[in-house]
């Protein structure tokens, strides 16, 4: 996935239905990790900021390419064997990756971004 401005609107929508969830002071960067193949990934950081921030890097060949590369705790050893489909997601310290293996538009719309906000967020009033 290397529609950068499908991307990107998709990491707005992800850190504009995040955003009443974190406490005052704090913000979301973004780090977005294009692929020219199938899929792409996106670092979510809280960070102690007045705004946020969305930025691209170049794109590499896969995801797998990106794991390797990034800080992750998720996957060790060969990754090239790894497939991913649908979304998946991964927490670690201040941070959100988001990893989805299709290139549907469905996929990164406002909506998806809504509801994988939801996968990571308590209903309020839950613990």
């Amino acid at each position: 996935m290397n529609n950068q401005k499908l991307l990107k609107k998709y990491a707005n929508s992800f850190v504009s239905s995040i955003k009443p969830n974190i406490k005052s002071g704090y913000n979301i960067s973004a780090n977005i990790h294009p692929t020219n193949g199938r899929g792409a990934t996106i670092e979510f950081e809280i960070v102690d900021s007045k705004k946020s921030k969305v930025s691209v890097v170049p794109a590499v060949e896969s995801v797998n390419r990106t794991l390797a590369t990034i800080e992750q705790r998720l996957i060790g050893g060969n990754i090239e064997g790894v497939t991913f489909a649908g979304t998946n997601v991964y927490m670690e310290g201040n941070r959100i990756v988001i990893i989805k293996g299709d290139d549907e538009h469905s996929s990164w719309d406002n909506r998806a971004a809504r509801a994988d906000v939801q996968k990571v967020i308590s209903p309020k009033g839950e613990n």
